[in-house]
């Protein structure tokens, strides 16, 4: 059984495993990156409402490149990409830097409260409340928490989903307040009607600091920025 102090030693062994199976791939890849595998994971508000018109475009323009994408929480994208089981992503920008990544801006959103109520005036925030939020281990939630509470918002806490579709429709149905990216909560043919805008959040690209570039990927990571 492995001492509970070897955690650090392990960390940095997966890691060097991870970079040295880059290397080995940049080998066999073509510098133009059209060929090969690319694994792309993105949080779903990159996937769906940013970027989806520039991932068609992308698999259009590169036929024979083999593209697998993951659609996931931002924790467990950047636990993949540091396994080497990524090779680029999208996430929420960590509170604090990730050992063995390497991130960018890529955008910033706006994150608004929505009442079940559909008001758009939120009112004293000394009655907002209860909350239906993201999970207490999410990126945004750290940011949401942090704006609430200089707003003297009450944090009562009674539901929480990784997913913002499931968030809208508890608050369509009365369960509970919310803070949203608006870009994905007012976004379709039944958007939430927003009480104002509380914070930002800024996505990122990330990839393995130190390790060799993923053709395709970089590739892609200009094509989400035109």
């Amino acid at each position: 059984m492995l001492r509970p102090d070897s955690r650090p030693v392990r960390e940095h062994a997966r890691q060097v495993v991870a970079l040295t199976a880059d290397l080995t791939d940049w080998a066999q890849r073509t510098r133009s990156g059209d060929h090969g595998r690319l694994r792309v994971g993105m949080i779903d508000a990159s996937a769906v409402q940013h970027h989806g018109e520039a991932l068609r475009r992308f698999r259009a323009d590169h036929p024979e490149l083999r593209i697998h994408l993951r659609v996931g929480p931002s924790g467990e994208l950047l636990r993949e990409l540091v396994d080497g089981s990524l090779d680029l992503a999208v996430c929420v920008e960590p509170p604090e830097p990730v050992r063995g990544v390497h991130t960018e801006p890529l955008l910033s959103e706006d994150l608004a409260v929505y009442a079940p109520d559909g008001r758009q005036q939120a009112g004293p925030s000394a009655g907002w409340g209860p909350w239906v939020l993201f999970p207490q281990n999410a990126h945004t939630r750290t940011a949401i928490e942090a704006a609430l509470r200089r707003r003297g918002a009450p944090l009562e806490v009674v539901a929480e989903s990784h997913q913002p579709e499931v968030l809208c429709e508890m608050v369509r149905l009365g369960l509970g307040w919310s803070v949203l990216p608006a870009v994905q909560a007012e976004w379709g043919d039944r958007p939430l009607a927003s009480c104002g805008i509380v914070a930002r959040r800024r996505l990122v690209t990330a990839r393995r600091s130190g390790s060799a570039p993923h053709p395709a990927g970089l590739l892609l990571d200009q094509g989400l920025r035109t």
